[in-house]
């Protein structure tokens, strides 16, 4: 006994006859009484009682008539419910980001995803530009926030805003968000990014350009750490205003945006090009995209103008090797 048979049983029952059932379930009406006899025969019971008027059910049809509507009807909202979900995105979605970007865009991103995907589980991983950049290429994540990356690299770039290199620390003057040429740049004592990350390689191309080379007396995969010697007063390092921008702006360090050149770079959300994103991924990436573009937006942060020429980060532990992308499929965590 199937689905079938019990939909054909009902369909009888209720018509209270074979020809008015083999009518409204366009059935051929032998080939109804072939599917009563054989239920009946596989039931060991008598179902309908027959007669010139047509068929009324037996104690035991009624009884097998009351639990098929039930169990029909479960049937039915098992499959709607099983159609909804398919439609409606769910599972878990990775991205990776620098270390100063939590804290500055988890609660918006939290909020954003409860009301537009409330079935997605959003999982955040922080670390050094080029460690963000090796777990995308190894597949460990499956989206990862980077800074002005090269568009003919085997990965589909949703750019984000564009931002310009500033200079932080503790200054004599009062005066803050004023502007100073990269040419002054070389006077401060500096504590900056690894030279693997793609800000510090835009960094000396400028620099070489002009004949000069930076003060670089720490260096640190680290961006609190930059952040926290930046607001001693020890010294002074060159980041995104994004990544210290709260503490910009409750005066905790003050910042000059570097000119003459501006110094730009595009932050975009990246995936493998070789992975085909699952629907969650799909409508995940939309709802990243439109939610950092408001913070930036909210807070100022977004430039005008063009970036930087685009690089890639290095290695983990520095140096320029490419990551190569893994032969198999990347398998999210």
């Amino acid at each position: 006994m199937d689905i079938k048979h019990l939909r054909y049983f009902v369909a009888m029952a209720e018509a209270g006859s074979l020809m008015k059932a083999s009518e409204r379930l366009h059935v051929a009406q032998p080939a109804l009484s072939v599917h009563l006899s054989n239920l009946e025969l596989e039931l060991g019971v008598k179902l309908f009682e027959r007669s010139h008027r047509g068929i009324t059910l037996t104690d035991q049809g009624q009884l097998l008539y009351e639990r098929a509507i039930t169990l029909l009807r479960y049937h039915s909202e098992a499959i709607l419910g099983l159609k909804r979900n398919k439609a409606k995105p769910a599972g878990t979605v990775s991205i990776g980001m620098p270390s100063t970007m939590p804290a500055l865009f988890a609660p918006p991103l939290y909020k954003a995803m409860r009301e537009a995907l409330p079935d997605v589980s959003l999982y955040i991983l922080d670390a050094s530009s080029p460690a963000v950049y090796e777990w995308l290429q190894n597949g460990k994540i499956d989206f990862a926030i980077l800074f002005n990356i090269p568009e003919d690299i085997g990965l589909s770039l949703s750019p984000l805003f564009i931002e310009d290199y500033w200079l932080f620390g503790q200054f004599d003057e009062e005066e803050d968000d004023v502007d100073i040429p990269f040419y002054d740049v070389f006077d401060f004592p500096l504590a900056l990014p690894c030279r693997s990350t793609a800000w510090r390689k835009i960094l000396e191309e400028h620099a070489d350009h002009l004949g000069k080379s930076l003060s670089v007396n720490f260096e640190s995969e680290s961006y609190m750490g930059l952040r926290s010697l930046a607001m001693s007063g020890e010294c002074y390092t060159i980041l995104p205003r994004s990544s210290i921008i709260q503490d910009h702006l409750n005066g905790f360090v003050q910042a000059r945006r570097i000119i003459e050149p501006e110094i730009r770079g595009i932050l975009s959300l990246a995936n493998l090009q070789s992975k085909d994103l699952t629907d969650a991924q799909k409508a995940t990436r939309e709802v990243l995209t439109a939610t950092i573009r408001q913070v930036a937006n909210e807070l100022g942060l977004g430039s005008k103008g063009s970036p930087s020429r685009k690089v890639c980060p290095g290695s983990l532990f520095g140096g320029d090797r490419r990551v190569p992308r893994p032969a198999h499929r990347p398998i999210s965590p």
